[in-house]
């Protein structure tokens, strides 16, 4: 992929949240590019800045003292190596250095930093989106490195369809965090904190998935799927969980490890998986169908533990009293296309 060189352009800043900050000798602004793409900045929901794309547009405020800016959570923004991606992060430093060069003959001002002429780099992510990067990043014909979220992907490629059948488990075991203990097959309920665990025990029939055109058993997926709390269905709680900071600063989150599957499928226990709202996160990926000597449906479970103070509590939806719900937080198994 070829990366496209920028202009940012500041705009007005209309968020309530920016007219009602205090910044010491600054201004407060909203961006937008100029060049090849002509997008407004968006700050999708762990820092990252895109051109283009679904999430809420960005608002920065600048200290000209200081010559650092921050978005309008309050979180330091910065372009340092080995990256030099545009990201604001809170806690983070912002280092580099900015500044807002005068106006042009078209009468706007240009977002400039560590003493540079302002240019920057989109590199697409998706035929929508594009990651914003300084010029000193090395590689601006190739696809960007990936971000320090660190989110891992899954051993073989997947393509989920929207509307493929869904498998929720059939119940929940609970213990602590090493040993899950007990069960109860109306018990919605997951708590996944340093001291609990969860075990997610699934019943796949032999018809799922149906079968393909080519009659070939299909690649599966576990799939994570953690829906903003505005967009739950009517009735069904919002979910409480540690927090974006903490699971990107920490670099926590939960493993899945496998423990029982009839099929024998191969499967990384310790990977670390990180879940985002707004975001399916694919956990990976199995081969579908029974195995042999199997004639009726297949087991698998899942224990599901927290890793570096990572804390997670939801209702899993299609389970017990939540079964009615098909569309909240929680895994599934669907398969690929």
């Amino acid at each position: 992929m070829i990366s496209f060189v920028q202009t940012l352009l500041f705009t007005t800043a209309v968020g309530a949240a920016l007219r009602s900050r205090q910044v010491n000798d600054g201004c407060c602004f909203q961006l937008a590019s100029v060049g090849m793409v002509n997008e407004t900045v968006l700050e999708d929901h762990v820092g990252d800045l895109l051109l283009g794309g679904t999430f809420q547009q960005g608002g920065f405020c600048l200290d000209k003292t200081t010559k650092t800016i921050q978005d309008s959570l309050g979180h330091n923004c910065f372009m340092r190596g080995p990256d030099y991606q545009f990201e604001c992060y809170q806690g983070a430093v912002g280092t580099t250095a900015f500044d807002i060069a005068p106006p042009k003959a078209d009468g706007k001002s240009r977002l400039t930093y560590d003493n540079d002429s302002g240019v920057f780099y989109a590199c697409p992510i998706d035929s929508e989106s594009y990651d914003i990067y300084s010029s000193d990043k090395a590689d601006k014909t190739g696809t960007p490195n990936p971000t320090v979220t660190t989110r891992q992907s899954s051993p073989q490629k997947c393509a989920i369809d929207p509307s493929a059948p869904s498998l929720a488990p059939y119940q929940l075991r609970h213990g602590n965090s090493s040993v899950p203990s007990g069960s109860n097959d109306t018990s919605a309920e997951v708590l996944i904190s340093r001291n609990y665990s969860t075990m997610f025990d699934y019943d796949i029939p032999s018809t799922f998935p149906p079968a393909n055109t080519a009659g070939k058993s299909s690649l599966c997926a576990l799939q994570f799927r953690m829906p903003v709390c505005t967009s739950l269905p009517k009735g069904y709680p919002c979910y409480s969980f540690s927090g974006l900071e903490q699971e990107v600063l920490s670099n926590s989150g939960m493993t899945f490890h496998l423990v029982d599957d009839d099929g024998n499928a191969t499967w990384n226990s310790t990977e670390l998986h990180q879940v985002f709202p707004g975001e399916n996160t694919t956990i990976g990926t199995f081969e579908c169908g029974q195995a042999a000597g199997y004639d009726e449906s297949r087991k698998m479970s899942w224990h599901v533990s927290s890793v570096r103070d990572f804390s997670l509590e939801f209702l899993q939806a299609g389970v017990g009293q939540s079964a009615q719900f098909q569309n909240g937080i929680g895994a599934w198994i669907v398969p690929c296309q």
